[in-house]
């Protein structure tokens, strides 16, 4: 038998099982150890590779101001029965005094000023003022909170407002989040293995590799980190797809492996069927999904070159541990692969289920087809009336102390949510003043004030209106487009808008203006790459529109829960005004690559049988019927893995998994078993049509070729050589 490179890949990692095994034990001692440092690898802050006006307002601030100048840190006490000046709540006030000061990196606390507006009208709340060192480490926060949280006496409340403990409270959100995505993930991907596999051994080993490939991918990245800015949220970028990629790749080998041994092959022969073919599959997939993950790289942001950094740095280690170390495993396990067996399964059995469906599909494929399309258009439509904003603190949990602390502040001391401010320079007094004058008699500002610089001024003024509020975008545009114009005019001062509602509404038109080159390139590349493997314009063109469909409906799904509250509650989601700016960019570089994943399973099953001569209806019913179970199986398990991130309290991923777990089930059933095998029949021989100034177009093979008698069996690869 003629081995393709991932043949001889599995050929050897299974000759000397031991040794393939014992070389991964020390590259993930090694990854671990690499792992201790990530902690200083990650940031908290995300920052922009382009220069936006908030930026530059940032940058100028910190010049005037200089860059040691101290972070300071409120701590609202708060109790529902005693009110300020009681013993009971003076002791309290004193107690958090206390615990705060025992933090390192906390320079001075001033107790509440009540003349200063330090106690709230009904006296239930006072506000700490807490000053950090100017170099205070971001673990400061941390302990902040916690001392806090270990002082806090019964029927009181402490609650921390700041950047610091701002910074702790989602860290937190974001570790739980992580937990609950993986054991929810972990959990509901066992069970559907167990179904899909039918044995307990087997179901269990996708969940090894998985494994493996995210501790591998941290240790990569705590190298990466050292030499880019990466976000901490890169984390859960790792492990939601590690677990979505890992499983996904190794379920084909496994599967293969073991329907080779039902066909009587011995456990080495078995394995070098799988890695021949099963894993060239998932190598030419994984390459699919990696590309079009690097079109992620192209946006000019440290979060979003994360995130596709992250997905990519562990869709390579899933591809390796598969090539790798899957293959010596198996080679271990041999037939104790099938132990646990449940009654009934057999790996070799013939999936008649699909192969009714398939036939029902293309009988009536015009009826398929619009049904199909029907769905997705419906699905698509509220995507139109799609906000981007990124959530405030509304969306947080309403137990969340930090989300606690901004609604007392607001409700009781009449405090701004955070700050916008506008860094003047060569201002004239008169100007500022006008300037500053209309920012606070708007509805959108308050506790407007201006500080001077020699020659420049910064207006300062407190927000309203949550960040997720229309308005606030809308108020932050008035200021840049109509009051800065019109205070400035025919003057030589020059003005530069900044905080975090105007850094939200830069990164938002930044996202915008890179879409276009990652679609471009995304698109292209997709569309080449299925034109050089199929040889044809029409499945190239009618993939890239299935899948441009597809990724509309997943985001109009996410539309009518998050922004319009469809089914909100039920899922447990929270309802927000709109969509995060980064989740459609990265929702469709993800989708391409999985549904591209998914949609050369199903072809190249397609394309095979036509090509050995079968009418392309016939070829329909034999590709979907040998991979619809795979590809659904597949997809449920990172239906699973998706939705287990979903259910975590930050907003942001709740929408990336649901949109994630929506699109990825989408694109495998109504796309995959409608759409699909209803187009075909319906086009026939026009699927493979291409134009004869392409002919020079190179020939690219999924599949080793085949040299022999081949065998026939229900797994992707289903093909193979016969040694002789």
């Amino acid at each position: 038998m003629k081995l393709s490179l991932t043949g001889r890949i599995a050929r050897a990692s299974a000759a000397r099982p031991w040794l393939t095994i014992g070389v991964w034990v020390l590259a993930l001692a090694a990854a671990i150890v690499m792992s201790g440092g990530l902690g200083d690898a990650l940031v908290q802050d995300d920052r922009n590779l382009v220069t936006t006006e908030s930026d530059t307002a940032e940058h100028r601030a910190e010049q005037l101001r200089g860059n040691d100048v101290p972070d300071t840190e409120l701590v609202v006490v708060k109790s529902a029965a005693a009110v300020y000046g009681d013993a009971e709540f003076d002791a309290a006030v004193a107690d958090a005094i206390t615990a705060v000061e025992s933090v390192d990196g906390v320079a001075a606390v001033s107790p509440p000023a009540p003349e200063a507006g330090g106690v709230s009208a009904d006296g239930h709340a006072a506000i700490v003022t807490v000053t950090l060192d100017a170099d205070a480490a971001e673990e400061t926060g941390e302990a902040f909170v916690a001392a806090l949280d270990n002082a806090q006496p019964a029927n009181f409340q402490y609650l921390p407002f700041g950047e610091q403990s701002a910074g702790a409270a989602f860290d937190a959100l974001a570790e739980d989040t992580l937990m609950r995505g993986e054991v929810i993930g972990i959990s509901v991907a066992l069970l559907i293995l167990v179904v899909v596999f039918g044995a307990l051994v087997a179901a269990g080993i996708p969940l090894l590799v998985a494994l493996v490939s995210i501790t591998a991918a941290i240790g990569a990245t705590a190298i990466v980190g050292g030499a880019f800015d990466l976000s901490f949220f890169i984390i859960n970028m790792i492990t939601m797809m590690g677990l979505a990629l890992g499983i996904d790749y190794s379920l084909v080998t496994v599967q293969r492996f073991r329907e080779e041994l039902a066909h009587g092959r011995t456990p080495r022969e078995a394995v070098a069927i799988a890695g021949n073919t099963a894993n060239r599959a998932v190598l030419f997939s994984g390459g699919i999904v990696v590309l079009s993950l690097t079109g992620l790289l192209l946006v000019p942001s440290t979060i979003m070159r994360s995130l596709g950094a992250g997905a990519i740095i562990v869709a390579i280690m899933s591809v390796i541990t598969a090539l790798t170390l899957l293959p010596a495993v198996l080679k271990l396990l041999g037939h104790r692969v099938n132990k646990g067996r449940l009654p009934g399964a057999h790996p070799g059995k013939e999936p008649r289920a699909w192969a009714a469906i398939a036939r029902g599909v293309t009988a009536k494929p015009l009826l398929a087809a619009v049904g199909g399309l029907t769905i997705l258009v419906a699905l698509a439509l509220p995507m139109l009336s799609m906000r981007l904003t990124f959530p405030g603190t509304d969306a947080l949990p309403e137990d969340n102390t930090f989300r606690q602390a901004v609604d007392t502040l607001v409700d009781d001391f009449g405090h701004g949510r955070d700050e916008t401010f506008v860094v003047v320079t060569n201002g004239d007094v008169t100007e500022v003043d006008a300037l500053a004058t209309r920012i606070e008699d708007s509805a959108a500002f308050t506790g407007t004030q201006v500080d001077w610089y020699g020659e420049s001024a910064i207006i300062t003024t407190d927000n309203v209106y949550d960040a997720a509020d229309e308005r606030a975008a809308d108020a932050i545009g008035t200021i840049r487009t109509t009051w800065v114009p019109d205070a400035m005019a025919g003057s030589g001062s020059q003005a530069y808008v900044g905080g975090e509602q105007a850094g939200s509404v830069d990164f938002t038109n930044l996202i915008a203006d890179a879409t276009p080159w990652v679609l471009l390139f995304v698109l292209g590349t997709s569309f080449v790459l299925l034109l050089v493997t199929f040889r044809s314009v029409v499945i190239a063109g009618t993939a890239i529109a299935l899948n441009l469909l597809s990724a509309a409906a997943a985001f109009g799904l996410i539309v009518a829960v998050f922004q319009w509250g469809w089914g909100a509650d039920v899922l447990g989601m929270p309802q927000v005004d709109g969509i995060a700016p980064w989740i459609p960019l990265f929702l469709f570089a993800v989708l391409f690559g999985l549904s591209m994943d998914y949609h050369v399973f199903l072809l190249s099953r397609i394309k095979e049988r036509h090509d050995a001569g079968d009418d392309t209806r016939t070829a329909v019913i034999h590709g979907l019927s040998r991979t619809g179970s795979l590809i659904t199986g597949a997809a449920l398990i990172m239906v699973a893995v998706f939705l287990g991130f979903a259910l975590g309290d930050l907003a942001e991923f709740a929408q990336m998994g649901l949109g994630l777990a929506a699109a990825v089930i989408i694109d495998a059933t109504v796309v995959r078993t409608l759409l699909v095998p209803a187009i075909m029949t319906l086009l026939g021989n026009a699927n493979w049509y291409l134009p004869t100034w392409l002919d020079w177009l190179p020939q690219m093979h999924i599949e080793a070729p085949e040299h022999g008698e081949p065998v026939l069996a229900t797994s992707p690869q289903e093909k193979v050589t016969v040694p002789a």
